[in-house]
């Protein structure tokens, strides 16, 4: 190890609005964040449903990521209120950086997560990234790309694979995630990549993660 930069594990938290969209935001993302030491956590925000609930725990495991679900959240009727803001603060409390949909997206209860944990954040000086989903809006304009290498691939599609009632989602296939990948990594210089648009960071937290481990 490098003794002058020693390694002091990060604490990585992802908000999801649904069951899946972490991982096809950032999974690669936390499978290099989890094999490199870090603490990873998902927060899934709609936790109502236990059979997406038990999907979504099989799938963090895999990324080697913890879960906490909000069982109040409701896929399609996530409201924004004080108590899931004051909920969302307690589970970012000591996080040094934070992933979450970006504000412009179609979908309503990606929209909502977003107003949520910008309200929790809003004291805080902890990292803050954007990440992108299948409903981004044209508004999402990426600013840095985590490199996706054959490993944290791997891991992120044996993770997509446990959410079973998602499976004919056209945008979880191999295949596009494939060309997701390889389109933002032609923008970024890198083979393959997943996009964020930084609100905050600190450029220590975004390593080269499993290159640099």
């Amino acid at each position: 190890m490098n003794q002058q930069h020693p390694f002091r594990s990060q604490t990585v938290v992802a908000v999801s609005p649904h069951s899946d969209d972490a991982e096809y935001g950032v999974g690669s993302l936390l499978a290099a964040y989890a094999a490199c030491g870090h603490r990873v956590t998902i927060v899934l925000m709609t936790g109502s449903d236990e059979t997406r609930l038990t999907e979504a725990k099989s799938a963090a495991a895999i990324l080697g990521a913890d879960l906490v679900a909000d069982p109040t959240g409701r896929d399609g009727g996530l409201d924004v209120t004080p108590a899931r803001v004051r909920w969302l603060e307690e589970q970012i409390a000591t996080a040094d950086m934070v992933f979450a949909p970006h504000p412009d997206d179609t979908h309503q209860d990606h929209r909502a997560v977003t107003a949520i944990t910008s309200a929790a954040l809003r004291r805080s000086t902890v990292g803050l990234s954007w990440y992108r989903t299948p409903s981004s809006g044209h508004a999402f304009t990426p600013t840095a790309f985590s490199p996706v290498t054959e490993y944290s691939a791997n891991v992120r599609q044996r993770a997509i694979e446990m959410h079973r009632t998602q499976a004919d989602r056209a945008y979880l296939r191999p295949e596009h995630l494939a060309l997701k990948d390889a389109w933002f990594g032609w923008l970024s210089g890198h083979a393959a990549a997943e996009p964020l648009q930084v609100v905050r960071h600190q450029l220590s937290v975004l390593p080269g993660l499993v290159d640099a481990c």
